[in-house]
């Protein structure tokens, strides 16, 4: 009876133990399931809401302009913004290497004649000839950098004016501000301008990308520009600045903040009297 009881016992055990084997092996496809059921429910949720990406400078924002414009006439494709290279808050001069411009073929023959000449002159050290066709080259708005490889590359300069934003002057209240952020944004950057044509300064008008962050409404919602509704009625761009009125952010701290058009009108009335 002793040895029956001690049997059934050493069977229980034997059980108990083989019991949970088997339920932790049945658990295992259930929990492998749920594992891959939320981290795609993860993955859904970050296409669907997709979060603000933190910077040193402050808060980006990716570029949200839904549907895109399709007035686009080209895209610019940029070296590395120095930090010289901004004028102010709505302006930014770059360089394009013109083997990659769409619009290399409108280089002046000039031009070309110099960059071939200068080649020749560095190679025969005549460097008195060099300095004189280089400044044939740049007065026409061309530059030569050394490429990766040690050969010459034609790049062109460009100033761009950010398409429907109007930033404060220099002088203004927050203009000083504006340029600042514009710089910490985009200098060492590439940008990718999309082109929508010229303004009577010769400047090209687009839009700003700069590594997926739409420079235009970044600087709405600081509050560091205002909507140039006289140029371009997108809804975004006013909903842009709205928000950060609403938050009181930047120009919009202030009590009367005065418009940049308005400011240039009565300075360029003031120095025709």
């Amino acid at each position: 009876m002793y040895a029956t009881h001690r049997h059934r016992r050493e069977r229980g055990a034997r059980a108990h133990c083989g019991g949970g084997g088997d339920k932790k092996r049945r658990a295992s496809p259930v929990l492998f399931c749920f594992v891959a059921a939320a981290a795609l429910l993860g993955n859904a949720c970050h296409a669907l809401f997709p979060q603000k990406k933190g910077s040193s400078y402050g808060s980006n924002w990716r570029m949200s302009l839904t549907p895109k414009p399709q007035d686009i006439k080209y895209e610019l494709h940029t070296l590395p913004v120095d930090a010289k290279a901004v004028t102010d808050g709505d302006t930014i001069t770059v360089h394009v290497v013109m083997a990659d411009h769409p619009g290399s073929f409108c280089v002046p023959q000039e031009v070309h004649r110099a960059v071939a000449g200068r080649a020749e002159a560095l190679m025969a050290k005549n460097y008195q000839r060099a300095d004189e066709l280089q400044k044939i080259i740049l007065d026409a708005g061309f530059r030569q950098l050394t490429s990766s490889t040690g050969g010459q590359v034609l790049v062109k300069k460009y100033r761009v004016r950010l398409r429907g934003i109007d930033a404060p002057e220099s002088s203004m209240p927050y203009g000083r501000e504006a340029k600042e952020e514009l710089m910490m944004l985009v200098q060492g950057k590439r940008l990718r301008i999309s082109v929508h044509g010229n303004d009577r300064y010769g400047r090209l008008v687009g839009d700003v990308d700069c590594n997926g962050v739409f420079v235009q409404e970044h600087m709405l919602k600081k509050g560091l520009a205002w909507h140039y509704i006289a140029y371009d009625q997108r809804q975004e761009l006013a909903r842009w600045e709205n928000q950060a009125k609403a938050s009181q952010m930047g120009l919009w701290s202030l009590p009367n903040p005065e418009k940049p058009w308005e400011w240039r009108k009565e300075k360029r009335a003031r120095n025709s009297r």
